[in-house]
């Protein structure tokens, strides 16, 4: 395909461009290079590309085409002088072009290159302000991307072959650190949504700080704490580590070897690949807009939002605003190529039940939670309902009751 080069914020392919046109002066099909959507400004030589503007206005004409040809219509007709319109460099680019077979795909792959940097150029630039209008411009040219690329058997089960070759060298997706979980997802897999769920002091925001601070060792990680400040989510973190309660250090009472491993802990924590926001009133859109400007600055590796409920949103159209939100997260995760994490609520009618054990059907909203959502977790604490009762003190079940690429449990 030729080499590809960096050039400015974007990649280019000069040999690609350049064996397009050589190709064409050897064997002019300028209809096949044409019915690849490749136009003259995709070249990011823009002289390459004014000389194929030249080169289907003779196919048009029924112009012979070659390199004298080529050189004489230019003087004729053409605004444009230099030595790229001369017949020692039109005669290079038609010796130096290695296959004329493969031109077709040189032309998909300027094509390619070009659209994927003008998406590039625009997440880079969006904003609040602009939101809507970047988002319409990346989707239409998404679709474009989508249009050049091959959707053929062929190139899906090469993708598929790369994929499980990837699996096998490093595993499906990031490690939550904890093994079992692990061991039933084979780790937070890459363009996913992951729900954690269950009632009050189940202990979710906990599980999902352990999975972001352990991803945080080898990505980084953006953490929407909604519920808790950024000071609290520090806190807990830290505590996590060194399984020293809270209360001992808000009531002064560390001892000494405790004190210094606290602070130890605090200390490291500062290296963490980790960015935390606080702020109430926060919607879908603002995660978007904000994962862009992230993702084009560090890439991000992981996201978590805590929580769904408490997220902006109009609450007179829970379900569909609900649904809405678990949906352009999905699409988010899909775009940037990671995992993301949401919490949830469940509703109150577990309280009503014998069995406090949560379902699938105790997701509040759960119809369009449950067909987003790759992954469903919920968070169970037998002691919080048994009290005194309970075999399982200390203890929280981790229940993944919806898998879609592998097992429950």
């Amino acid at each position: 395909m030729g080499k590809t080069t960096q050039k400015g914020a974007g990649l280019n392919s000069l040999d690609a461009e350049q064996s397009v046109i050589g190709g064409l002066l050897i064997d002019p099909n300028v209809k096949q290079i044409k019915a690849t959507g490749l136009l003259p400004s995709d070249f990011s030589d823009k002289n390459l590309g004014h000389i194929y503007q030249y080169l289907i206005d003779m196919d048009n004409e029924d112009e012979k085409i070659d390199a004298l040809s080529v050189r004489d219509y230019i003087d004729r007709e053409g605004n444009h002088s230099g030595a790229w319109t001369g017949f020692p460099y039109l005669v290079t680019l038609a010796e130096n072009c290695p296959s004329v077979a493969n031109i077709d795909i040189y032309a998909s792959h300027i094509r390619t290159t070009r659209i994927s940097n003008e998406i590039e150029v625009h997440k880079n630039k969006i904003k609040y302000s602009n939101y809507q209008d970047t988002v319409d411009k990346v989707q239409k040219l998404q679709s474009d991307l989508s249009d050049v690329q091959e959707d053929g058997m062929q190139s899906i089960v090469s993708k598929t072959i790369d994929y499980i070759t990837d699996c096998n060298e490093h595993g499906a997706g990031l490690s939550t650190g904890f093994k079992d979980v692990d061991k039933l997802l084979n780790g937070l897999r890459n363009g996913t949504l992951t729900v954690i769920a269950g009632r009050p002091s189940m202990g979710k925001s906990t599980l999902a700080m352990n999975f972001a601070n352990n991803i945080s060792k080898n990505k980084c990680v953006l953490f929407y704490s909604l519920e808790m400040t950024q000071v609290q989510l520090m806190m807990k973190i830290v505590s996590s580590e060194t399984n020293i309660p809270l209360w001992k250090l808000e009531r002064s009472q560390l001892t000494e070897e405790e004190e210094a491993k606290w602070y130890k802990a605090l200390a490291e924590a500062g290296d963490k690949n980790m960015l935390v926001i606080d702020k109430s009133n926060v919607s879908a859109k603002d995660v978007t807009v904000k994962a862009r400007q992230l993702h084009g600055q560090r890439e991000l590796g992981l996201i978590v939002v805590d929580y769904l409920q408490i997220m902006n949103y109009d609450k007179s159209k829970e379900v569909s605003e609900l649904g809405n939100i678990t949906r352009e997260l999905k699409y988010l995760s899909k775009e940037l190529d990671i995992p993301i994490i949401l919490l949830s609520q469940l509703s109150r009618g577990v309280e009503q039940r014998m069995n406090k054990r949560p379902l699938m059907s105790d997701l509040r909203s759960s119809g369009e939670i449950e067909q987003d959502a790759d992954v469903i977790i919920m968070c169970y604490r037998d002691e919080y309902y048994t009290k005194e009762a309970s075999t399982e003190k200390g203890m929280a079940e981790i229940i993944i009751c919806k898998n879609r690429m592998g097992q429950c449990g």
